[in-house]
């Protein structure tokens, strides 16, 4: 995919965060866009922010949908595939985190993460599947985590969620390879959200120590974090990092990952100091 122009894109999770600012770089690209997430109030804002930076001409929309209901994405999908008349791009940007040591996080905490997390992947992606495999091309873009491939105290049930998005994506990469339909899963960063300012409300003390004391862990603007995502695609790469500091740590988990487990077992325990 070369570039946006003319190009018919589904952002699902579009309301706020990397999926607005995704959208809203779309839209000076020329593309036509379709958002997705559960509140219409914040999808009309962001509808209307692309019109504002768009062209005449270009089709927005939205569609109200929650991803762990099968029935609300059926006709979400169906309603987006109207709009757009057709589909090239699809981005499941949906998710969020919860986090706590495995001995405090309600098992309730765990089944949502993984069902909007996962399983909203899921769900919006096989739904779409029979379009891409008619049509035979487009991309399905998904977004993992960086914790979606190595992990941390405190972030088991997060881990988990965003480890099976990146398993789920390299099938579907070999599925869709047939069918001349790209398929990239992209490992996100701490990133300057509004759920991330959620997240952080009440975040356990040592998760925080541990983020704010380590050099590496960078936390980046949406939009720049959009940009390297929408780069990400144009070039068709199948795994995508965000920064040096990600392409870093990527390729210290690749080779040298009992070095990676030491660094951050050292950084737990001098967080841990008098907390436990």
């Amino acid at each position: 995919m070369k570039n946006f122009m003319g190009k018919k894109v589904f952002i699902v999770g579009g309301s706020e965060g990397i999926g607005r600012s995704i959208a809203l770089q779309l839209a000076r690209d020329g593309a036509a866009v379709v958002v997705a997430a559960r509140r219409e109030d914040p999808l009309t804002a962001v509808v209307e922010e692309m019109r504002g930076q768009g062209t005449p001409g270009q089709t927005f929309g939205f569609v109200s949908m929650d991803v762990t209901d099968r029935a609300q994405v059926q006709a979400g999908c169906d309603s987006a595939l109207e709009q757009l008349g057709g589909m090239d791009l699809l981005c499941c940007i949906s998710g969020y985190a919860e986090t706590a040591p495995l001995d405090e996080l309600e098992f309730e905490a765990m089944d949502r993460m993984m069902q909007v997390n996962y399983f909203g992947h899921v769900n919006v992606t096989k739904t779409l599947y029979p379009h891409f495999k008619k049509q035979g091309s487009g991309h399905i873009a998904l977004a993992s985590s960086m914790l979606g491939f190595m992990s941390m105290w405190g972030w088991s049930g997060y881990s988990a969620s965003k480890f099976a998005i990146w398993g789920f994506a390299e099938a579907l990469r070999q599925e869709m390879l047939l069918r001349d339909v790209g398929v990239s899963v992209h490992f996100f960063p701490s990133t300057q959200t509004p759920g991330f300012d959620r997240e952080n409300e009440d975040k356990h003390p040592i998760i925080m120590k541990m983020e704010t004391d380590n050099a590496f862990s960078k936390t980046y603007p949406s939009d720049e974090v959009a940009n390297q995502f929408l780069r990400g695609v144009k070039k068709g790469k199948f795994e995508n990092v965000v920064g040096w500091d990600s392409a870093l740590i990527r390729t210290a988990m690749n080779h040298l990952p009992r070095v990676v487990r030491m660094m951050i077992d050292g950084d737990l325990r001098k967080a841990a100091k008098g907390k436990i």
